[in-house]
């Protein structure tokens, strides 16, 4: 590190309260770029968002790209040299390509058809009935007719009558744990 470059790192610490390293940053070039570094630095270590490098890395491509060397003719493919395999392989390869296409279609078009369905009117699926033996049907104009069904509200009351009789079942079991559990520290704390 040269002597300006050490007054500049300390004059940006605030060691150095000299204004000549400002007239040197003015006049040279090296050192005003060191002055920029200095402060992305300081602004990237303070986590001040303000503060954007600017960097310029169009030379260092273009001299990477002119030391690149030239590729003049691509590899030649394998199964380029066998005659039969040099036309299968691009068949092949498109053949896939169509399979896998159409499996993606025949999922969608299963998959659409599968969530267009209806739901069920019924809360239950029923199994179908038997008719009589000799194959006897019951002749009926309409058959897809839903039955009404008036039983909702009875069945509604079973469930609350059989909760209710649940929820007094579970407090009768507690009471009578708290009972024999009473009656066990009596007999604990009674002399035999």
């Amino acid at each position: 590190m040269t002597h300006q470059q050490e007054k500049l790192s300390a004059f940006m610490d605030g060691e150095l309260e000299d204004n000549d390293i400002i007239n040197a940053v003015k006049q040279d070039d090296e050192l005003r770029a060191k002055w920029q570094r200095y402060h992305v630095i300081r602004g990237v270590m303070r986590k001040e968002a303000s503060v954007a490098p600017n960097l310029d890395i169009t030379a260092s491509v273009a001299a990477a790209l002119e030391s690149e060397p030239a590729i003049v003719a691509p590899k030649q493919s394998r199964w380029r040299s066998l005659p039969v395999l040099g036309n299968v392989v691009p068949f092949a390869k498109q053949s896939g390509q169509l399979a896998v296409a159409a499996s993606v279609a025949v999922a969608v078009i299963f998959g659409v058809q599968y969530s267009n369905q209806e739901a069920p009117t019924e809360p239950f699926m029923t199994a179908p009935t038997v008719g009589p033996i000799g194959g006897l049907a019951p002749v009926s104009l309409e058959q897809t007719r839903s039955l009404p069904r008036n039983d909702k509200n009875d069945l509604l009351e079973r469930k609350r009558k059989i909760n209710a009789l649940l929820a007094d079942h579970e407090q009768q079991v507690k009471l009578k744990q708290a009972k024999e559990s009473e009656e066990e520290s009596s007999e604990q704390g009674s002399p035999q």
